[in-house]
């Protein structure tokens, strides 16, 4: 059997059990457009055909084993479990704003290794399929919808390094982007990595309109190596250098998410040396508080204080670089990214 989202192999079947094209049309329009779910509600295809789908495709592989809500009704964090018994996590933000994103995974854990971040203490099992990663958007879309709500962005922020699994993270763009499909446009879709110059020099042609995020964390290759092995990969010489061009093709700000941990990255001169790396380029920086849920349960790691924070900020704005404070939000249901996995890994 087959994912219904996989749109090579659902056509080929359809062509070779004698189906026009305009078949495809209307289980396209079922699926993404009026969010069926079960092949007999497809009413506009023939029962024969709705017959042969049931034995032939299947709408999801991936079980939901949790979904909780956060007191404040903001967030709803999902623990997932594949075909194969892993587990993966997507969360659902909604904004004040009335903007309702997604926290999607790309892997089953993640092989990057930061110090600071639980998805890393799991180490990667394997690449999502690019209809496992469609599934948790469609889970996402289908509860909202029973709150009368719709998604208006995807964030690739959840367990693992998108562009260590490139080719599924672009066709689950492909769908979620797709006019006939989710038709979610391409400026509300957010990619994040650690720093993997191939993986961004392919976006910049693939998704010119996707925005990119950078997961920085420090501003020195010294200070990054210790908390980021993907530093000795691709230092900042060679990142940076990335990013420039990736600028000078699509004309899109980036976003640079910086972790302040204490003691570790909030280093007085390192506010001075994030100022001066960003200097003159078009960015916008996050400033994420350092959540103790993040990490392992034996790290010694601790936030910053907003003092701090706030001296970080000063530096960037005598720069000319703009900067949030990252809200956080879901700390009551750990809503920290690979959290949950790691705690149904462990037998916790």
């Amino acid at each position: 059997m087959f994912s219904i989202y996989d749109e090579v192999k659902l056509k080929a079947f359809l062509l070779e059990h004698g189906h026009k094209n305009f078949r495809y049309a209307q289980i396209e329009h079922a699926i993404y457009k009026d969010l069926v779910t079960d092949f007999d509600a497809m009413t506009t295809i023939s029962k024969e055909l709705r017959d042969l789908l049931k034995t032939t495709c299947y709408f999801t592989s991936l079980k939901v084993k949790s979904a909780v809500t956060s007191d404040d009704g903001q967030t709803t964090k999902f623990l997932i479990e594949t075909h194969d018994n892993k587990f993966l996590e997507a969360v659902i933000m909604r904004h004040l704003s009335g903007r309702n994103t997604l926290c999607v995974s790309c892997q089953v854990g993640c092989p990057m290794a930061c110090s600071f971040c639980a998805t890393g203490k799991l180490g990667l099992t394997r690449n999502l399929d690019f209809t496992e990663i469609v599934e948790q958007i469609m889970i996402a879309v289908h509860h909202l919808a029973k709150e009368d709500k719709k998604l208006r962005n995807i964030v690739y922020m959840g367990m693992g390094e998108p562009f260590l699994n490139y080719e599924n993270v672009k066709c689950s763009i492909e769908i979620a982007s797709g006019q006939k499909k989710l038709d979610l446009s391409s400026r509300r879709i957010t990619v994040s990595t650690c720093g993997i110059v191939p993986g961004i020099n392919k976006i910049a042609e693939d998704f010119p309109q996707v925005s990119l995020a950078i997961s920085l964390h420090a501003p020195t290759d010294e200070a990054r190596k210790w908390i980021m092995p993907v530093e000795q990969t691709y230092p900042l010489d060679k990142l940076m250098e990335a990013l420039d061009a990736y600028v000078a093709k699509t004309n899109k700000r980036i976003f640079y998410e910086y972790i302040m941990i204490n003691g570790l990255t909030d280093r007085p001169e390192y506010a001075k040396a994030l100022a001066d790396l960003l200097r003159g380029r078009l960015a916008h920086v996050n400033f994420i508080p350092y959540n103790p849920g993040e990490g392992s349960s034996d790290s010694k790691m601790l936030p910053t204080s907003k003092v701090m924070i706030k001296k970080f900020q000063d530096a960037l704005e005598a720069a000319g670089v703009p900067s949030t404070i990252r809200h956080t939000m879901g700390d009551d249901i750990d809503a920290a990214c690979g959290q949950l996995a790691l705690k149904e890994q462990e037998g916790k």
